[in-house]
């Protein structure tokens, strides 16, 4: 598994851990957003947390339940069902499913888990669907039916990437209307570890009847370099990819009838301006005009680039004012809000201590003509030891 980068935070919390405006939350959140979260470089003891979305932003930690446990470094990764009803992480050689309640706690499902024979690094659900897929890191990508009354996986049917010398780091994307599923890998066909390494990006057709996997046409392409995270704007039109290690961002153009993938002209696009400036992870915003990058390292303020979106070719261009980000802390992982000119920035840290808050996350909301972005609420986890928002995962 690629070893995972940790952000500092140094940062005084803006008055009032809700956030959002100065009326008070609404009474009803409008959905909830969970998030895995550390204490720092090389722990492995992880913990899932719950947050009450507002409309406009604003954020409030959900109370009343035990925050979910995880032993995979960095944290397992998160999937929610697309009714929202289920909640799927990872841990060392298992996926385990919780109820997400109706006030965003999370309770054990009746069938809490699906044991495997080799690590699961990253999970899916079908955008309209009961289907969960879970990449290995051995580079198998298995397809589990989902009972949406008790949460039982059902492993129907699995691919191959190809072969023993294959290494998966990270989470597939699906196009929202889920007709294809896309993972990234590296081959070594001299054995895992050993040079060359050939970056590739697997593409497959999902059976809308029982979610089994068929390569498409000219697969896989080859990257210029790994691939740490994946979005997919709202149409299927074009997906995009952070390189590891980089401060660029590949685009590819979808192809609606076959699910190919053709490389944008231009593509990669440079990111954070300094080539030590490397990209965390990435979200196309809900409108589908912008996509904003997650910096590391960045200056306090200055950790989330934005780049509007040509919506003939899928050409990236970064908006005036880039960088932006809340003006008192490093950012880390970025999700979007599936409906609101939202996205939500986690923090990360080194050590939990005197002057270390605890790991929390920022609402932003998203100019829809300029793609600028303005701090509009946070919330932190209730446990101060945890510093490192890991992953961020939204009902729908």
């Amino acid at each position: 598994m690629t070893a995972r980068i940790v952000w500092i935070i140094a940062f005084v919390l803006m008055a009032g851990c809700g956030g959002g405006g100065s009326g008070g939350s609404p009474k009803t959140p409008s959905r909830f957003l969970y998030v895995n979260a550390d204490q720092g470089p090389n722990e492995f003891y992880t913990e899932t947390y719950g947050f009450a979305v507002y409309s406009g932003g604003a954020l409030q930690a959900v109370q009343g339940f035990s925050p979910v446990p995880s032993s995979l470094p960095g944290g397992g990764t998160l999937a929610i069902t697309f009714d929202s009803k289920l909640l799927y992480t990872t841990d060392t050689n298992r996926v385990t499913a919780f109820q997400i309640n109706p006030d965003g706690s999370l309770t054990n499902a009746p069938s809490p888990s699906f044991s495997m024979t080799d690590t699961p690094v990253g999970l899916v659900a079908h955008p309209t669907a009961d289907f969960l897929y879970a990449s290995s890191s051995s580079g198998v990508l298995s397809v589990f039916a989902i009972n949406s009354g008790t949460g039982a996986l059902d492993l129907t049917s699995s691919v191959s990437l190809g072969g023993n010398n294959i290494e998966v780091g990270t989470s597939p994307a699906i196009t929202p209307n889920g007709k294809y599923l896309y993972q990234a890998d590296v081959y070594y066909p001299n054995g895992l570890g050993q040079t060359p390494a050939l970056n590739q990006l697997a593409a497959f057709s999902i059976d809308s009847a029982t979610g089994a996997l068929s390569a498409v046409p000219g697969n896989p392409v080859s990257t210029d370099i790994s691939i740490r995270s994946m979005s997919i704007d709202p149409t299927g039109k074009f997906l995009y990819a952070s390189y590891f290690a980089h401060n660029q961002v590949a685009a590819f153009l979808i192809d609606a009838t076959s699910g190919t993938l053709t490389a944008v002209p231009g593509s990669p696009f440079a990111v954070g301006g300094s080539a030590t400036t490397i990209v965390t992870t990435i979200a196309v915003d809900a409108s589908g005009k912008f996509l904003i990058v997650g910096l590391e390292p960045g200056a306090v303020g200055n950790c989330l680039d934005v780049l509007s979106i040509d919506p003939g070719t899928g050409a990236l261009t970064l908006v005036p004012g880039s960088p932006f980000g809340p003006a008192t802390l490093f950012c880390g992982s970025v999700a979007a809000d599936p409906s609101e000119p939202l996205v939500y920035a986690g923090t990360g840290g080194i050590q939990p201590g005197p002057g270390v808050p605890p790991a929390t996350v920022v609402a932003l909301s998203v100019d829809q003509t300029t793609g600028a972005l303005t701090p509009v609420g946070q919330a932190a986890v209730p446990d101060t030891t945890k510093v490192t928002v890991d992953f961020i995962a939204m009902t729908h």
